[in-house]
């Protein structure tokens, strides 16, 4: 199967491309800085990589024609509650219109689309637990990004019987991506003995980003996975509180907590029902959060070992 990665060299990217590394044939859409920063990755897995940026509908239609890709798999994002606020314009830039010149990239060379999206496309679960077809109300601008790149994805599919996935993630955690919530509350712990919370009560769901590439794995290759919109998530729902007191605890370090306020637009409750992705792809998270969290913790270290230097 030829699978085009569009974004492919972050965090979650990665994780996917060493999942399917051994059965396909991986093509990566990314762009400049991150293409070359990625070159030893890139190299090590055989991965062809043509540069471009996802705004450039020409470029992206231009590699889709060229690769001619059985399956896209959608990664590009402004990711972020606080990157979005704070450059709005990109946002929409990359997510909304991104991800329509990503659709009609699919249309004109006849590929399948999986779309990684978002768990903030619901904002707060209203009572007990988050289903697909429940109301769409984002409570942040990166939420409404989303959404508005799920109802692209939707229109093109109506408009020219476009075959597509869409993944709504929970909170990914795991190796890498040391920007990202888990494994930026490890870094600071260990760099500078400090975890800030923003808040603190709000409830996170948290998967295992190498769950989350069996998931992609598991839409690439069942065919019940086609036309549906999943949640991604596990059973591991939890306040911000727990999930600091449990890394802290794990760490086995001393660690100050600085609490701060609470960030605008962040959601307070998110619980996802998780029995569509179950009965349909017969699939759940295996990776338990005090595993996931053991796994990450022996990364990070690792790294440090190996380069004691990095911020």
């Amino acid at each position: 199967m030829r699978i085009l990665l569009v974004g492919g060299l972050g965090f979650i990217g990665k994780h996917i491309i060493r999942t399917l590394t051994d059965s396909n044939v991986l093509l990566v859409f990314e762009n400049a800085e991150t293409a070359t920063r990625n070159q030893g990755f890139a190299k090590s897995h055989g991965l062809r990589v043509e540069v471009g940026d996802i705004t450039n509908g020409a470029r992206a239609k231009d590699v889709a024609l060229l690769e001619k890709p059985d399956v896209v798999i959608h990664l590009a994002a402004l990711t972020g509650i606080a990157k979005c606020n704070q450059n709005p314009s990109l946002a929409f830039a990359t997510n909304v219109l991104g991800t329509y010149n990503v659709a009609m990239a699919c249309m004109a060379a006849k590929s399948k689309l999986i779309f990684i999206s978002s768990r903030e496309v619901y904002g707060e679960t209203a009572s007990g637990q988050t289903r697909e077809d429940d109301p769409l109300v984002p409570n942040n601008i990166y939420g409404l990004t989303k959404m508005l790149g799920e109802k692209l994805v939707l229109w093109a599919a109506s408009r020219s019987g476009l075959d597509y996935t869409i993944l709504r993630l929970t909170n990914v955690y795991g190796p890498e991506g040391e920007q990202y919530n888990v494994q930026a509350m490890i870094r600071k712990a260990t760099t500078e003995g400090r975890i800030q919370i923003l808040g603190g009560s709000q409830r996170m769901n948290l998967i295992y980003v190498e769950d989350v590439a069996e998931v992609v794995r598991k839409c690439l290759n069942d065919p019940s996975a086609s036309r549906q919109t999943f949640n991604v998530g596990s059973k591991d729902d939890m306040p911000i509180e727990e999930v600091v007191c449990r890394l802290i605890s794990a760490l086995n370090i001393p660690v100050e907590i600085v609490q701060e306020p609470m960030r605008t637009g962040e959601t307070l409750n998110f619980c996802p029902n998780l029995d569509r992705i179950e009965r349909v792809l017969e699939w759940h998270a295996r990776t338990t959060f005090d595993e996931g969290l053991k796994r990450t913790i022996e990364w990070h270290k690792e790294r440090r070992l190996q380069d004691p230097n990095l911020d």
